[in-house]
């Protein structure tokens, strides 16, 4: 399967998410991938999955099939908004960027 078939396929079972945190607005991009969630940052071309970090950083490939999902989901409208509050920010990026939790 194609990097944009996969993509394509995130988008359409609703494998998108974006979260919303309030009261202070920010947003945080989630594809829903095979292993877990992975916080993708579009506009910065980031995504935190292994194939990002092993392939695309190396050269080997040009994106990764969660940022392009991001991107579609975008342009179509097509995508999960969940609203959490400020105080789930730096635990739920933790837990997309596979962080322990401090003791």
């Amino acid at each position: 399967m194609s990097i944009r078939e996969e993509a394509e396929k995130a988008v359409e079972e609703r494998r998108v998410k974006l979260y919303v945190f309030k009261p202070s607005g920010r947003k945080r991009w989630i594809v829903v991938g095979k292993r877990g969630e992975y916080l993708v940052l579009p506009d910065a071309g980031y995504c935190s999955c292994h194939d990002f970090f092993f392939r695309v950083m190396s050269g080997e490939k040009p994106t990764c099939y969660h940022l392009v999902a991001v991107r579609l989901a975008r342009e179509k409208g097509e995508y999960d908004v969940i609203e959490e509050d400020d105080q789930w920010h730096d635990t739920l990026v933790n837990e997309w960027l596979g962080r322990k939790k401090k003791s």
